[in-house]
């Protein structure tokens, strides 16, 4: 890895991490923000949906623009747009105000992580795309986890309208650092000349784009659920202190960040789609053994902690190979491929913890988790069978 490379990474990795970073950065202080605003449970939830909702579908419009504008062109408006957001949900006495400022922040910061893809589809060759690629993914994956870590500490010594002012301050900080070290790397000879819906239907149409789309869909939905669900698990087993409940997703965390780096330097020496197959089964196998664990009475606090690891292991050494499959797969449009994929898993994200709620309450634990294995087994399969067309049609 080139040092020049090295340091366009690290700016793009900080741009990519302040999305999922900021959608739950404030969430310790959700009860704050009801008070604050007089605002209803549901208006409360609603400045999170909104945030996500925003965060998933303006990548169908960033995407395109990352093809045809520009990756740096894209990515230093789009902090820019971040930071006014920021700015007006740090300074808001108004509810509404809020809100839009939230809209405004995922606009904006939706330049992050698919610009952070692009080029490095665009800077690495192929044999090094992968270690790039588990850099990228691990700082997106530790977004959500770190944001109420630093959220408890901010609202803990300061108000919770803090929180944004540091949002802007990272994004102020970020936006001069790339406007420096950026380049633009998209090439006017690879370059296409206009994105259609032709194109859009071209990536989810295209079969092994497919199944790596359904897998990010499927592994983002498990995600959210251990992040939504653990927490009450944890209340309703082991009786954990608050203070100490966010030490739990330090395996969920540190797994995911071996698991990057391992899934990064595989690549090396073992087919994309091998890596996604086995991966996918893993995480199957883990979330069958978490049940049956949570089913019998087995859980304790060791095998819960050994079990997150695991599942953050095998979810981290997949994510490079998804990214990289899709960006050697639409080589002109690696930023509406990485588009349409962060919409598929951010889609993922926002539909776990609505459709988790409605499972848990109709059949609890088990019908929670053996739907979530359903849903693992069949991203697996699909993986798997779409592996095995292609080495026929090529074979």
């Amino acid at each position: 890895m080139k040092s020049g490379n090295g340091k366009i990474l690290l700016g793009l990795s900080i741009a990519a991490f302040m999305g999922p970073f900021t959608q739950t950065i404030y969430t310790p202080s959700l009860g704050e923000v009801g008070h604050y605003y007089h605002a209803s449970q549901f208006m409360v939830n609603l400045t999170i949906s909104l945030y996500t909702f925003v965060l998933a579908t303006n990548q169908f419009l960033v995407g395109p623009l990352a093809d045809t504008r520009g990756r740096r062109a894209t990515l230093l408006p789009g902090l820019l747009i971040f930071i006014v957001g920021s700015l007006i949900c740090f300074l808001s006495p108004n509810y509404y105000l809020f809100l839009f400022g939230r809209a405004l922040q995922a606009f904006g910061i939706t330049t992050g992580s698919v610009v952070a893809a692009a080029v490095i589809g665009d800077l690495y060759p192929p044999k090094e795309r992968g270690k790039a690629m588990s850099v990228y993914q691990t700082m997106v994956f530790l977004g959500p986890v770190l944001g109420p870590v630093v959220g408890s500490f901010i609202a803990a010594s300061a108000d919770w309208h803090t929180a944004f002012a540091v949002l802007a301050a990272g994004a102020l900080f970020a936006y001069f650092y790339n406007r420096v070290i950026l380049p633009e790397t998209l090439s006017k000879e690879t370059a296409p000349r206009k994105i259609t819906i032709q194109t859009f239907l071209g990536i989810l149409t295209n079969r092994a784009a497919f199944s790596v789309l359904l897998l990010g869909f499927v592994q983002f939905y498990g995600y959210y659920i251990y992040l939504v669900f653990i927490p009450g698990l944890l209340d309703e087993l082991f009786q954990v202190p608050l203070a100490v409940k966010g030490l739990f997703f330090l395996p969920l965390t540190a797994g995911i960040v071996i698991g990057s780096l391992v899934g990064g330097k595989l690549q090396s020496f073992m087919r994309h789609t091998s890596i996604l197959i086995y991966t996918a089964y893993g995480i199957g196998i883990v979330v069958t053994v978490f049940w049956v664990c949570l089913h019998w009475g087995l859980l304790n606090i060791p095998s819960l902690i050994v079990l997150l690891l695991f599942y953050g292991v095998m979810l981290g050494m997949s994510l490079p190979s998804q990214s990289t499959s899709l960006v050697n797969l639409f080589a002109k449009e690696k930023g509406t491929a990485m588009g349409v994929y962060n919409f598929v898993r951010f889609t993922g994200a926002a539909i776990g913890p609505l459709l988790g709620s409605a499972l848990f309450k109709l059949g609890g634990d088990d019908a929670l988790y053996i739907t979530l294995f359903l849903f693992l087994l069949c991203g697996a399969v699909v993986i798997q069978k779409s592996s095995r067309a292609n080495e026929e049609l090529h074979g």
